[in-house]
């Protein structure tokens, strides 16, 4: 197998392809019927979701970005961000926006006013969908990214990368322990700062609500930056080619397939914690290395193009069809929103959701002009 680099960019790595859709997957598990209560089963399975989802299309999005930084200009670089981050972000803030009113004009009005009286939030926090905060993030993420990546790319000791890269992870768990990150629904983050500063200017809490924001959203996006700086040294390079190559002969394909998915499950089961932020990273490289092999795959290569290609818009369209999808459920059997959901009924409306969202997609893409703008395909 050959890693992927500047001579290959093109190749579909058809692992990373196969993990994002299981993640759109995992965003729409942990997303289905709302918040009604889950038995102890589909808690676990929901958490573990939690743990890999949003982190996997983190760390692979800067995998590209960092590949598109390293390769073209600035100003490309930016102009590619702003494209496929950007306006479909705005896109979908109007779309989650309109179905808002519509649930005002139908009566759900507490909900829709609280909302836009919150502009700020709804503008650079993505308020109007429980999904969209991710797009902001994830620019911010990947602005902070060139100036990160033309300190850090010319770093000639992988060991002193290695060591920003547990800095920077210390860094974000030392916020999130300390109640100081990004809170969704209030579009806020260093709430206890903000709170004890006691601001009475508008304009200025404003100020400094956004700014700790991107702050915190940057530092959150540092660690897979840095990752991302470390898988494209040279040195990473040269080490993952030779144990790919060995990994590759005969006797071993069957293990690197069965290790890295049971080292994922000890990890979560037995609540290794300290461990956990390892997950995104391990299914990142496992997916790299496996992409040749599923290429030799038909039908879980064609699964994996298809998921894969399908996976940002899945993303942004789910919460959509969930916050329909309950009502109608509860109007054809109304003990739903008492009782416990279970892996079973959350597995079979996910799935239904996951398809609908599908089928919703796959009729954007018919129209150039509404896949560009909604889903950033070109």
């Amino acid at each position: 197998m050959i890693l992927p680099n500047s001579s290959n960019q093109n190749k579909r790595l058809l692992g990373i392809d196969l993990f994002r859709g299981i993640a759109a997957y995992g965003v729409v598990f942990i997303h289905g019927l709302g918040e009604i209560p889950r038995n102890q089963n589909a808690l676990l399975i929901s958490n573990f979701f939690v743990a890999f989802c949003v982190p996997f299309f983190l760390v692979t999005s800067f995998y590209f970005s960092i590949k598109l930084l390293l390769s073209t200009s600035t100003s490309n670089y930016l102009n590619n961000r702003l494209k496929k981050i950007i306006i479909p972000y705005f896109a979908w803030t109007v779309i989650y926006l309109l179905a808002r009113l519509f649930g005002w004009l139908i009566g759900n009005r507490e909900s829709f006013e609280k909302l836009i009286a919150d502009p700020i939030n709804i503008i650079f926090f993505g308020a109007s969908g429980v999904q969209l905060y991710f797009l902001p993030m994830l620019f911010c993420g990947t602005v902070a990214a060139i100036p990160v990546t033309k300190v850090f790319k010319n770093i000639q000791n992988i060991s002193l990368l290695f060591l920003f890269l547990f800095l920077s992870i210390g860094l974000v768990e030392l916020i999130v322990k300390a109640g100081n990150d990004f809170v969704l629904g209030e579009g806020i983050a260093f709430k206890q700062i903000i709170y004890f500063l006691s601001v009475s200017n508008s304009w200025l809490f404003q100020l400094m609500r956004l700014v700790f924001v991107i702050l915190v959203w940057i530092i959150k996006c540092l660690p897979y930056i840095i990752f991302n700086i470390i898988i494209n040294h040279y040195q990473s390079q040269k080490f993952l080619q030779k144990y790919i190559d060995i990994c590759y002969q005969e006797k071993s394909i069957r293990l690197i397939i069965l290790l890295i998915p049971l080292l994922i499950s000890i990890i979560y089961i037995y609540n290794i914690q300290v461990i956990f932020w390892l997950i995104p990273y391990i299914l990142l490289i496992y997916a790299i290395v496996i992409s040749e092999l599923i290429s030799k795959s038909a039908p879980i290569s064609w699964i994996a193009k298809k998921v894969g290609y399908l996976s940002f818009g899945i993303y942004l369209v789910h919460a959509l069809i969930t916050a329909g999808f309950l009502p109608v459920i509860a109007k054809f059997y109304p003990k739903i929103i008492t009782i416990q959901l279970t892996v079973l009924i959350l597995i079979v409306s996910s799935l239904l959701i996951f398809f609908i969202s599908v089928m919703i997609i796959r009729l954007i893409l018919l129209n150039k002009n509404a896949a560009k703008i909604l889903l950033a395909i070109y």
